[in-house]
């Protein structure tokens, strides 16, 4: 069962090569994009955003649902702290969705990546990002919390995700 209330979001889709470059504060160039689009009633219909989230699950754990990491606290294939659970289920109830998650819910991929799409949601997104754009903010908050895009220190995350992309 997902839950998903991303608006109707035009999505640009495209060969996009990116480069380290050590002088850069971002460590990344867009050298180019391309500008064929594609019309999403969710993101999650965006045929990348399923790749996205393998990307992440991959430099999280490895794939492995059963991972323990951050000393005990951060369990399954996306690493999610109680913190997390405990905040989805305030989105959820703040929206009326009659849905909890637990804590043994981590250990599940199917739930993961449902917690990991409502926290996905939270984040603003506009037709002006490319989907390239979209996901390296996901990602990055992912990795750092709500203002985790603002953070140098998950400009690594970044890079690790989007090379097993």
């Amino acid at each position: 069962m997902m839950i998903s209330r991303f608006s109707v979001l035009l999505l640009m889709i495209g060969s996009v090569v990116w480069t380290a470059d050590p002088k850069l504060t971002t460590e990344r160039t867009i050298i180019s994009v391309a500008t064929d689009s594609l019309e999403a009633d969710t993101i999650e219909d965006n045929p990348k955003w399923a790749d996205l989230i393998e990307a992440i699950i991959y430099v999280e754990s490895r794939g492995n649902d059963s991972a323990i990491g951050d000393r005990g606290k951060a369990v399954g294939c996306l690493q999610i702290h109680p913190i997390l659970v405990r905040e989805v289920n305030r989105i959820l109830r703040r929206n009326d969705i009659p849905l909890v998650y637990t804590l043994e819910d981590r250990y599940s991929r199917e739930k993961s990546i449902e917690m990991f799409n409502i926290i996905a949601e939270q984040y603003e997104c506009c037709e002006d990002y490319t989907f390239v754009e979209y996901a390296e903010k996901v990602a990055r908050r992912w990795n750092g919390g709500p203002r985790g895009d603002k953070k140098r220190a998950t400009i690594k995350y970044w890079n690790k995700v989007y090379s097993v992309l």
